[in-house]
Formats: structure tokens, sequence, C-alpha cells
């Protein structure tokens, strides 16, 4: 599924629709995290890091082709989704 960006993360919330995620920007102007539509469908929102607080991903700077490491696994949300983000598409494990 391809993951589609939105500028803001009330434009996330809008639609909810599957994979859409949006880049989070801290106050120095870096990209900190990205919000995400949960890609399996259940509507749930979550967020992943990329400047190491906490566990952090590793990102390849592209936002229009988008590559994380390591996989995402959604522990926390009832559907447990497992799979990755690779060159701007998820993909389930």
């Amino acid at each position: 599924m391809k993951a589609v960006v939105v500028d803001e993360v009330s434009d996330l919330r809008e639609g909810r629709k599957a994979g859409t995620m949006s880049f989070r920007i801290r106050g120095d102007g870096a990209v900190g995290g990205i919000a995400f539509i949960c890609p399996c469908g259940c509507g749930n929102e979550s967020y992943l890091f990329l400047d190491g607080i906490g566990p952090a991903w590793e990102w390849n700077g592209s936002k229009d082709a988008a590559t994380l490491t390591p996989s995402v696994f959604n522990t926390g949300m009832p559907c447990r989704w497992h799979g990755w983000l690779r060159d701007g598409y998820w993909v389930s494990v």
C-alpha cells in the first residue's frame, strides 16, 4: 500500500485512511518522527520516533519514498500490525 503523506497531523486524522502519514517537525526544523494511520485499516494512529527519543527508527531522509529500519510492529494496538515502510510503501510481514 502506498504511503500517503499529508502536511498536517490534523489532515492525517480527518480521513483516517490506512497508511496515511505526517512528518512531525521539531522546533529546530528537523524531522523528529512520523505520525501515521495503521496500514492494516484499523484506523488507529501511531507514532515513530526518528530522533533518538525512546526506541528510534532510521529513516532514509526521503519524504516521497520513505524507508524505515527496523520494521514497524504495532504491539500497543489491538491489530498488532507488523511490516515495513519501504520506498514509500507499507508492506505487511
